[in-house]
């Protein structure tokens, strides 16, 4: 089965044991191997009420540096100098991971799980959907080939298999409907752009059915 990212953003997630409406969460990212692709983890956010209103001094976003030169990057922005008091408010709410070999069934409106796990740091080796989208993809003489507006998920394969591009010179040359481009490259988080090495056989199609 064939599901879009962009679909699952808001899908119910909730803990097979527990049945209760206050149990249940919306998925709010999804992240991937950066070298594989494979499906890693879905989050969540719970807000836990706390505000925390004190000046955080600029080594403590250490994990936000790393993010942004590694890929990681889920849910911060990087700061420099003291953070301001309004940023600092987010950090009452807490990202819950969903590995992917707790997911008992999902689709594009609930996720079933059996586990998460409350982490402090995001994982690595993982980028993410929401990190990405509305990046642009770049072949090697620097064409834009169009932005990212999907990931296509292959349920049977448990991985991204292609991206949703809108926008571009070469998606508007085969038309005005968003194209699908198999799922190739790396990202290039300095200049938040994805790199491909376009070749002959990689095609643009019409739908994700053809990927």
């Amino acid at each position: 089965m064939k599901l879009s990212a962009e679909k699952l953003m808001g899908a119910k997630a909730q803990n097979h044991t527990i049945s209760t409406e206050e149990t249940q969460h919306k998925i709010d990212d999804i992240l991937f191997n950066m070298y594989d692709h494979r499906l890693c983890y879905f989050t969540y956010t719970v807000d836990n009420g706390i505000n925390q209103r004190e000046e955080i001094p600029s080594d403590k976003h250490m994990e936000t540096v790393v993010a942004a030169t590694s890929g990681i990057g889920t849910q911060h922005t990087p700061f420099t100098g003291t953070s301001n008091l309004a940023a600092n408010q987010n950090y009452g709410k807490e990202t819950f991971f969903i590995p992917w070999h707790q997911v008992k069934e999902f689709d594009e409106d609930k996720l079933v799980f059996s586990g998460n796990e409350l982490q402090r740091d995001e994982p690595k080796e993982c980028y993410s959907y929401m990190a990405i989208k509305d990046w642009t993809v770049i072949d090697q003489d620097g064409e834009k080939i169009g932005k990212i507006k999907d990931l296509i998920i292959d349920t049977d394969r448990q991985q991204v298999i292609g991206f949703s591009l809108a926008e571009g010179f070469w998606k508007n040359l085969f038309g005005q409907d968003d194209k699908y481009m198999p799922v190739s490259g790396t990202p290039n988080w300095e200049n938040r752009e994805w790199n491909i090495e376009r070749t002959p056989d990689l095609l643009l199609r019409d739908n994700k059915d053809e990927l």
